[in-house]
C-alpha cells in the first residue's frame, strides 16, 4: 500500500474509535442544537464548508439557512449545487444520503444594506432562525477598504439588525480573527481576550466609505489604518467594536481562529479546498511542487490550527453564550482559540522536505528537487528570490518559448508564476516575522467545563496535537484535495526527487559558475580599463 494512503488510513481510524467512544456518552453541546435552524454567512467559504458539514453530521440541527448571492454568472442553487458535491460532504452522504434537503439557499450579500435580504426571506429568518454564525468576510490583504469596510463592517452591522429581530434567537458567534489586533505597536506583546478600542468608530467608518469616492479614499488609506497592516486586519478590529455596540443585550460570542489550515480529522484528514491555499497552505504546495524555494520568514511560532478544530470551538462556544446568557451573564466572552498550544516553527516550513519522514509522502508530480531557504532579511530574500526564482523562470520560459517541449500542467509563464509566489511571501511576511502571545484563558476554560464525551466530539485542544505528525497529514491533505495525484506512486516520487537533486545540484554548480566567470571577467575588463 502507498505510504500516503496508508497514513490517511491510520488517521481515519484513530478518529472512528474517538467518535465511538465518544456516541455512547451524553453531549450537553449536541442537546443545544438538537431541532434548531441555524443560519449561517460565509457558507461557501472554507470555513463554512466545514461548518456546515460539522452542524449536520454531529449537532441534529433541524436545517440551515446559508446566505448566498449569484456569482460568475452561477445562481445561488447553481453554486450551493456544486459545494454541496465538494468531497467535504462524502462522509456525510454515506450516513445521511438526503442531508441536502437541510440546507436552504438564501438569497443575499453581506456586502449590501440589509445584508441583500427581500422582505419575505427577512421576515422567514426572523421567525425561524434560532443560532446565527456570522463567518462571511473579505479575506483579501489588499482589497480596497470601501469593499473592505462594506463586507466586513457594514456587513457585521446588518447581520447583528437581522440578530435582533429574531424571535428565537439562542446564539451569535462572530468569527473574527486572532490577528483582528496584531498591530505595529503589539509586536512581542499579548493579545488579549477582549474586545479593543476600535481605530475608528464604525459608523464612521461605514459613513466615509458610503460617501467618499473610492479614488480619494484609496489615497488616504495608508493614513487611516496607520498601526494595522492591512485593511483586512483593520475592518476585522472594527468590526469587532459593532459586535460590542449592538450585541450588548443578545447571547454573543467572538472566536478568533489563527492561520486555518487543513483539517486534522474530521470530516477526513488533510481536507482543504482552492480557496485555502492563499497563505501558508499554498506556502507547503508550492515546496511539495518544487517551484518555491525561498521563504520570507523568521525564526517564530506560527499560531496555526486545523479547520476542524476551529469549527469545533465555534459550535461550542455558541453553545456556550447561550448557558451564559441563560444565567444572566450579559459579558461578550472572546476566545483566540489556543494558540498558546502552536508549536509549530517557522523553520518547520523550510525544513519540511529534509525530513526523512516527510520524504516518503512526496508527490509524484513534482516539477523540481524540493527544497527551501527561509530568511527575514529583505536584502537576503531579494537576493535569493533573483537566484532562486526568478532567473531560472527567465531561462525556464526561453527554453519551452524556443522549443516544442511541454511545459509542466497548469503554468504557462513561470515567471508570472513567480511574481503570484513572491507576491504572496510580500503579503503574509508581516506575519511570518513578527511574533505575538495570543492569551487563551477564555478558550481553555470553556474547553475544561466541557463534558468528557463534548471534548472528544468538539475538540480544540490544540496543545494536545502532534504537529509532526500533522505535517504530514497537512502534505496528503494538499496532494489528494489540491495535486490531486490520487496518493499513490509516493515510491516514484521519492525516486524522482533522487535525480532531481542531482540535476538541482549540476544546474546550480554549473549558474554559480557562469556567475563567477562573469564577475572575473567584469572585474578584469574593469581593471585593464581603469587600472
Amino acid at each position: 500500500m502507498d505510504s500516503a494512503l496508508a497514513l490517511e488510513i491510520e488517521q481515519v481510524s484513530r478518529q472512528k474509535a474517538l467518535e465511538e467512544e465518544a456516541l455512547r456518552g451524553e453531549s450537553a453541546v449536541r442537546q443545544f442544537y438538537a431541532g434548531t435552524t441555524a443560519l449561517i454567512t460565509g457558507g461557501t467559504g472554507f470555513i463554512g464548508k466545514q461548518l456546515i458539514e460539522k452542524l449536520l453530521r454531529s449537532c441534529d440541527v433541524k436545517r440551515i439557512y446559508l446566505l448566498i448571492r449569484s456569482k460568475k454568472g452561477k445562481s445561488m442553487q447553481e453554486r450551493l449545487k456544486s459545494q454541496l458535491n465538494d468531497p467535504v460532504y462524502d462522509n456525510l452522504r454515506s450516513q445521511q444520503p438526503d442531508f441536502t434537503r437541510k440546507v436552504i439557499p438564501v438569497e443575499g450579500d453581506i456586502s449590501e444594506l440589509g445584508v441583500g435580504l427581500n422582505n419575505e426571506d427577512r421576515m422567514k429568518l426572523a421567525q425561524e432562525v434560532n443560532v446565527i454564525f456570522h463567518v462571511a468576510a473579505t479575506t483579501r490583504f489588499e482589497e480596497p477598504l470601501k469593499k473592505a469596510t462594506f463586507i466586513n463592517v457594514r456587513g457585521t452591522r446588518e447581520i447583528m439588525e437581522l440578530a435582533k429581530c429574531c424571535k428565537d434567537l439562542r446564539s451569535f458567534v462572530h468569527v473574527s480573527t486572532a490577528f483582528s489586533n496584531a498591530t505595529k505597536s503589539r509586536i512581542n506583546h499579548d493579545l488579549e481576550e477582549k474586545i479593543y478600542e476600535s481605530p475608528v468608530p464604525p459608523e464612521v467608518m461605514i459613513h466615509l466609505a458610503e460617501t467618499v469616492e473610492e479614488c480619494r479614499l484609496n489615497a488616504i488609506t495608508a493614513d487611516l489604518i496607520r498601526d494595522w497592516p492591512n485593511t483586512y486586519c483593520f475592518t476585522k478590529a472594527i468590526a469587532e467594536d459593532v459586535v460590542r455596540t449592538m450585541g450588548k443585550d443578545l447571547p454573543v460570542a467572538i472566536v478568533r481562529p489563527p492561520v486555518v489550515i487543513c483539517t486534522l480529522n474530521e470530516p477526513t484528514p488533510g481536507w482543504v479546498d482552492m480557496s485555502s491555499v492563499i497563505g501558508p497552505s499554498g506556502i507547503i504546495l508550492t515546496i511539495l511542487l518544487g517551484v518555491m524555494h525561498v521563504l520570507l520568514m523568521s525564526d517564530i511560532n506560527i499560531p496555526l490550527a486545523p479547520l476542524d478544530y476551529v469549527n469545533n470551538a465555534v459550535i461550542a462556544a455558541a453553545s456556550e453564550a447561550n448557558k451564559r446568557y441563560n444565567n444572566n451573564e450579559k459579558e461578550i466572552k472572546v476566545y483566540n482559540i489556543s494558540c498558546s498550544g502552536c508549536k509549530i516553527e517557522t523553520s518547520c516550513l523550510s525544513d519540511l522536505m529534509n525530513n526523512p519522514n516527510t520524504q516518503q509522502y512526496v508527490t509524484p508530480k513534482a516539477v523540481w528537487y524540493c527544497y527551501a531557504f527561509s530568511t527575514g532579511s529583505d536584502v537576503i530574500f531579494w537576493l535569493l528570490t533573483w537566484l532562486l526564482h526568478y532567473i531560472p523562470a527567465y531561462v525556464a520560459d526561453f527554453v519551452f518559448n524556443v522549443t516544442s517541449m511541454k511545459r509542466p500542467e497548469g503554468i504557462k509563464s513561470f515567471v508570472k508564476m513567480y511574481e503570484k509566489i513572491n507576491n504572496m511571501s510580500l503579503l503574509y511576511g508581516y506575519f511570518l516575522r513578527n511574533q505575538w502571545n495570543f492569551v487563551d484563558d477564555n478558550t481553555v476554560a470553556m474547553l475544561n467545563q466541557m463534558s468528557k464525551t463534548d471534548r472528544l466530539l468538539f475538540n480544540f485542544d490544540i496543545s494536545t496535537i502532534d504537529w509532526s505528525r500533522f505535517m504530514l497529514i497537512w502534505c496528503i491533505g494538499l496532494r489528494k484535495f489540491i495535486i490531486k495525484d490520487g496518493l499513490k506512486d509516493s515510491k516514484y516520487g521519492m525516486k524522482k526527487q533522487s535525480w532531481l537533486r542531482i540535476v538541482n545540484f549540476c544546474y546550480h554548480g554549473l549558474f554559480f559558475g557562469v556567475v563567477i566567470c562573469l564577475l572575473y571577467v567584469s572585474c578584469a575588463i574593469f581593471m585593464y580599463v581603469f587600472g
